[in-house]
């Protein structure tokens, strides 16, 4: 069991009632950190065992893990 980082886009029709699609996420297993409500995005993270579940709950239209990327300091010899 690992925590992974989340974005979890909310459907259209469900844009009006992102609080409660937050609240749903949380009460799911989710810790979340951001609610976007412009653009109907919530991130977070939770374990890993609890990702495929969270697109099942209802406003959910779709998950998918957060990308990292670490850019090399300027000193670096690989810029």
């Amino acid at each position: 069991m690992s925590n992974v980082n989340l974005s979890v886009a909310v459907e259209d029709s469900y844009m009006d009632k992102i609080q409660e699609v937050a609240q749903k996420l949380q009460s799911a297993g989710m810790n979340i950190e951001q609610v976007l409500n412009t653009v109907g995005i919530i991130t977070g993270s939770c374990d890993s065992e609890k990702e495929e579940s969270l697109s099942q709950i209802e406003g959910v239209s779709h998950v998918e893990r957060s990308r990292e990327y670490k850019l090399a300091p300027p000193e670096s010899d690989l810029q």
